[in-house]
C-alpha cells in the first residue's frame, strides 16, 4: 500500500465543517495502487471531492505490513483504502 503525506488547502464552505476555508492542513493518504505517477489525477479528484484544493504531496512510502498498525484511526483508513482503493486522514489543526 502506498502512503502519501502532504498538505492541502480547505475549500470547505464557511461554517460547514471543522476546517477553515483557505487554511492548509496536513493529510495522510493510503492507496492500493503503489504507483504515484499512475494515479495523480485520481488523487486530485478524490481530494477535491472531499473539499481540498492546492494539494501538495511531500512524502511517499510503502506500507508492507498494514496488520502491524495499532493506531485506530490509521487502521480504519487502511481498511477503507483496502475496500475502496483510496482513503485519507486530515489533521484538524491548520498548518498556518
Amino acid at each position: 500500500m502506498l502512503v502519501l503525506g502532504g498538505s492541502a488547502e480547505s475549500n470547505h464552505a464557511e461554517n460547514s465543517s471543522s476546517f477553515v476555508k483557505g487554511k492548509r492542513y496536513s493529510f495522510s493518504l493510503f492507496t492500493q495502487n503503489e504507483s504515484l505517477d499512475e494515479q495523480l489525477a485520481s488523487i486530485e479528484e478524490y481530494m477535491m471531492k472531499k473539499g481540498w484544493d492546492n494539494i501538495m504531496i511531500e512524502e511517499q512510502s510503502l506500507l508492507n505490513e498494514a496488520e502491524d498498525v495499532n493506531h485506530e484511526v490509521v487502521a480504519e483508513a487502511i481498511l477503507a483504502a483496502k475496500n475502496d482503493g483510496m482513503a485519507g486522514i486530515v489533521h484538524h489543526v491548520p498548518l498556518s
